[in-house]
């Protein structure tokens, strides 16, 4: 009689789970149709796009230039940021004396520590990390 006891708390958290996640999108498809029955239908007109100073035409344009390279760069950094923060859980566990690595995770890792070499020597060639090249 127990077999079938824990058969049945199985099937209880799986009958949870699924009810928890169905709630989760119903409730997100309601507040969805909610905020679109709600909101107002904004027409966009050229007067409302165009920058405002005292009633007067603009003096010059509201934009500003933006540097397509510092733009590249920003990008490249936040790339090799991300990179570095998920090597350093790979550091801290080979100096960890207690955890032993094994041939997979060391060749997985391997391929990790290329992937990153081999985009930064290529982002060297294409020339996107040397800032004074015009």
């Amino acid at each position: 009689m127990w077999m079938f006891e824990k058969d049945f708390d199985c099937l209880n958290t799986h009958s949870m789970v699924f009810g928890t996640a169905l709630c989760v999108v119903l409730l997100s498809i309601v507040l969805l149709m909610i905020s679109l029955m709600v909101s107002q239908k904004c027409r966009f007109e050229k007067d409302k796009l165009t920058s405002f100073e005292c009633g007067f035409d603009s003096m010059s344009s509201s934009r500003m230039p933006f540097s397509l390279r510092f733009f590249l760069l920003a990008l490249l950094f936040m790339v090799f940021d991300l990179e570095m923060i998920l090597l350093f859980p790979y550091v801290f566990s080979v100096a960890s004396v207690k955890i032993k690595m094994g041939v997979v995770s060391k060749i997985w890792s391997f391929v990790f520590l290329v992937v990153l070499i081999v985009g930064l020597f290529h982002e060297l060639n294409e020339g996107t990390l040397d800032w004074n090249k015009d």
